[in-house]
């Protein structure tokens, strides 16, 4: 079996909790005894703690007595998960291993839990843990402190501590040796040590034939279009996917690196036939090489008798030579000379009709060189782009490619239009070379998504329970990425219970 379970507990009152109740698996690995006085009284909690090797989730519940007095004692229910394994579902299976052992390992008389004396048995827990499945964990491992005294608590919903879970492993647990969840009604009325978002979505590079477009993709259920333009000698080639489907039913050409996070793309766009060129002589008739040499001899010939006639005529008999000869010092003006317009290259026609991009996004002309779309209705479309035309080349002056002035837009996003935030999102990958851009690109994507979801309200199928508690989650995502102001804006629509519905009917503005 991938995964361990030990609980341990006080049992007994000389005993501690040095002996395991129950052991499944292997069950070195070590089960700290602690008060955790930040849980603020609160009899049930979580600890994760992440080793080299494993990581730990344990159920830590409080109001227990030993089977022989009445003292307080503690009931530590663990789980022990290969470093890159996942349980999936794993706050259901901590809370069912826990409510196994109290219904069937102790008695319960209102307010505390009381050990009983027998032996436990340790039947019912290794059916709980086989019923559920263990996955591969894709995303960077992440290692917890040495330090235990360094805890961190976080309040959180049940729904929340399910939802992160799901994705345990964040950075910023990398500075504590223990991370206490605690499940709460209301997580507002409540500091955690640390503010990071119950689920996260992991942006992911994009690269296309081995080259790095620049574009981003974060939501895994989003889908996108890369599309490589029409060229003077391919055409034009398109795919559409979503991460998730990508995993689901393997997309040719497509691989992902979670660890990574970084999509990689193989697109081979069709090659364009060869235009054709007749033999303007019929096959069957061969030239005679003395008749033609003859003929050329006699055009150059000829050729040469005009130009001498002329040359004469011009000199000797023509009135204009004449009247330049008794005045050798005119000449004629500049602005007499003819109009000459030098020809076009063969190729301008064709790299103007095939070097064009899609969408707003400026992507070379390279079939090896992509572009991103966001719309899925790309895919079907891409045949027109030839007709568009080439976008503008960066423009530090243009505000609308100005990185302070936009990172100014986005910081104070409560007071922008729904307009502005558009233009932003759709402007935010001209600033990829910039630091900190990763941080603003996360921004812009989580408050145009607020966007989207504010102007759906118009159409009238939000529940007043689903929307406040979206407008809950969106209020708490924004102040974790530091847009306070907007978070509190987001909060003043669902502050007010008599006037949800008159809230969910606003769907221009935030």
């Amino acid at each position: 079996m991938a995964i361990s379970l030990k609980i341990k507990g006080n049992k007994r009152t000389n005993e501690g909790i040095g002996n395991d109740l129950v052991s499944i698996g292997d069950n070195r690995f070590p089960v700290n005894d602690a008060q955790y006085p930040g849980t603020k009284g609160f009899t049930d909690f979580i600890v994760i703690r992440h080793l080299p090797d494993k990581s730990i989730y344990t159920v830590v519940t409080k109001n227990v007595t030993p089977c022989d007095s009445n003292r307080e004692g503690t009931l530590y229910v663990s789980v022990a998960v290969p470093v890159k394994e996942h349980v999936k579902g794993l706050f259901n299976l901590l809370i069912e291993l826990q409510n196994a052992y109290k219904s069937t390992c102790m008695n319960y008389d209102g307010t505390m839990y009381h050990f009983l004396s027998r032996n436990d048995s340790p039947q019912p827990f290794e059916e709980i843990m086989a019923s559920h499945p263990v996955e591969r964990y894709p995303f960077k491992p992440v290692v917890t402190s040495d330090d235990l005294s360094a805890k961190a608590y976080l309040f959180m919903s049940p729904e929340q501590i399910c939802d992160l879970l799901d994705d345990p492993m964040r950075g910023e647990f990398s500075r504590f040796g223990e991370v206490v969840l605690v499940p709460v009604a209301d997580p507002s009325q409540y500091v955690s040590t640390i503010n990071i978002p119950a689920k996260i979505w992991r942006s992911y590079k994009i690269f296309v034939n081995g080259r790095q477009t620049g574009q981003v993709l974060s939501d895994p259920t989003k889908v996108v279009t890369i599309t490589l333009p029409e060229t003077s000698t391919h055409k034009s080639a398109s795919v559409t996917f979503s991460i998730a489907g990508a995993r689901e039913t393997r997309v040719p050409g497509i691989a992902i690196d979670d660890e990574a996070q970084i999509i990689y793309l193989n697109i081979k766009p069709e090659a364009k036939p060869a235009p054709v060129v007749h033999d303007s002589i019929p096959s069957g008739d061969k030239p005679n090489k003395k008749k033609s040499n003859t003929m050329t001899i006699a055009l150059i010939a000829g050729v040469v008798v005009i130009a001498i006639a002329a040359a004469a005529y011009f000199f000797l008999l023509s009135p204009k030579s004449a009247e330049q000869s008794l005045n050798p010092g005119i000449l004629l003006p500049v602005d007499s000379a003819p109009n000459v317009v030098p020809p076009l290259p063969t190729d301008s026609l064709s790299k103007q009709s095939t070097d064009t991009l899609p969408t707003d996004t400026a992507i070379p002309t390279d079939p090896t060189d992509p572009k991103v779309s966001n719309d899925p209705e790309d895919a079907k479309n891409a045949k027109d782009t030839k007709n568009s035309n080439p976008p503008k080349a960066a423009d530090t002056k243009d505000p609308k490619l100005n990185f302070e002035a936009d990172l100014t837009k986005i910081n104070s996003a409560e007071a922008q239009s729904f307009r502005t935030i558009k233009e932003l999102y759709r402007n935010r990958t001209n600033h990829t070379e910039h630091t900190g851009y990763k941080s603003y690109n996360d921004k812009v994507e989580f408050v145009d998504g607020v966007v989207k979801y504010i102007e759906s309200l118009k159409n009238g199928n939000i529940k007043p329970d689903e929307y406040k508690k979206q407008i809950s989650a969106f209020a708490q995502k924004a102040k974790a990425l530091g847009l306070n102001k907007l978070g509190e804006k987001l909060g003043e629509r669902i502050k007010n219970p008599a006037k949800i519905n008159e809230s969910i009917k606003e769907s221009k503005k935030f």
